[in-house]
């Protein structure tokens, strides 16, 4: 790398360990850097420098014990949970929503977790006898919670756990309502923090939607197609274009271009991803509304992420992709590709145009040809 700043070589020293502000100081000026180079790669190999100090630093502070573990604190909620005998009383609790897959309770008496119970695997665990689970059952749990803790542990690797809502899942003894009577049941609950950045009055909700399940797309099918071929080929980036589908990301394209400081943390955001993306091969939900959001605190902005991760993967979407190639009534027959096309094109349209956007490039190496690009517009979303 070439023409680098001085100030942007300089090595991970004590004298910033405890003092995070110094590593915002040491990139401040990383709006005026990337004016003088042309490569977003450069851009990239700076934010990294900047993630791994943040890195180091999380790590000093675990290792001097100012941070306490996240699985002590889950289970030292988990022990003073209500319980009615040695199960957790969920009629103490309180339902306070209902995503996609899992009901969401809190204890009123500790506000900082939440309870989610998964509907398919409460209905699993209460049909099943209870007093005997086979040898494989408990296999087949056992293989389950530690895929989806090895899921979220490698989440907090790459995006940092002090962004994410760090979440557990395990088997539990429960009490629940359940088919109009009590039943005292193994299932499976996941623990996660709560946090206050969702009541956080500068909060801005990085997600899209579905271009092609709205009325727009269908007036403004030409605008539409230049996109793709802005975000997924050689044509010309247009802010318009991008902001006419998604005016979500107006408020935050603006940030990007009168904040120095936000454009950093959304940089910051986007390099994370890529090397989530390049060592797991999954995309997160950028779909769900304030999956991930960017807030401003004491003057810094910073980014929190929930419940992303998705079951969808590259390589889906290269299945689906090879389909959109061939022939597209394959997607049409076969929901399941389907979703997973329409999911991933959004995702990496929402990346695509925040990396173009903040100077790094495009974030999701997708490139759809002429006739990929033709057969969208015979695939029944």
């Amino acid at each position: 790398m070439k023409n680098i700043p001085t100030e942007f070589k300089q090595p991970f020293v004590p004298e910033s360990e405890g003092n995070p502000e110094k590593l915002d100081k040491n990139f401040s000026n990383l709006n005026v850097f990337k004016e003088e180079v042309a490569s977003g790669e450069e851009i990239i190999e700076i934010v990294k420098m900047k993630i791994d100090d943040k890195n180091k630093l999380s790590q000093v502070r675990e290792d001097l014990g100012l941070e306490i573990d996240k699985d002590i604190q889950i289970q030292m909620y988990i022990d003073a949970l209500p319980k009615n005998k040695d199960y957790i009383d969920f009629s103490k609790l309180q339902k306070i929503g209902s995503g996609g897959t899992h009901d969401v309770f809190i204890d009123p008496n500790n506000p900082n977790f939440v309870i989610k119970l998964n509907r398919n695997a409460l209905e699993k665990a209460s049909s099943l006898s209870q007093s005997d689970w086979s040898d494989e059952t408990q296999k087949k749990v056992n293989e389950y919670v530690e895929g989806e803790n090895d899921k979220n542990k490698q989440l907090y690797k790459f995006f940092g756990v002090e962004n994410c809502l760090s979440e557990k899942v395990m088997m539990a003894k429960i009490n629940i309502e359940h088919n109009n009577e009590s039943q005292n049941i193994n299932g499976v609950i996941s623990i996660q923090e709560t946090s206050d950045v969702f009541k956080n009055p500068t909060k801005k909700d990085f997600s899209i939607g579905y271009v092609e399940k709205g009325e727009l797309f269908k007036e403004n099918k030409d605008v539409y197609d230049d996109m793709n071929r802005a975000l997924f080929g050689s044509a010309d980036f247009s802010e318009e274009d991008v902001l006419l589908f998604n005016e979500k990301l107006k408020p935050i394209f603006e940030l990007v271009d009168t904040d120095q400081k936000f454009a950093d943390s959304m940089r910051e955001f986007l390099v994370r991803f890529k090397d989530y993306f390049e060592a797991s091969g999954h995309f997160i939900d950028l779909v769900g509304e304030e999956n991930v959001l960017f807030y401003q605190k004491d003057g810094n902005w910073s980014f929190k992420l929930g419940s992303v991760i998705k079951q969808e993967t590259k390589q889906g979407m290269e299945t689906a992709l090879d389909s959109l190639r061939g022939n597209p009534d394959t997607l049409n027959q076969d929901e399941s590709l389907r979703n997973q096309l329409i999911n991933q094109l959004a995702v990496s349209r929402l990346l695509n145009a925040a990396g173009i956007k903040v100077g790094i490039g495009k974030v999701v190496d997708i490139e759809l040809s002429e006739k990929q690009l033709e057969n969208l517009d015979k695939v029944k979303f």
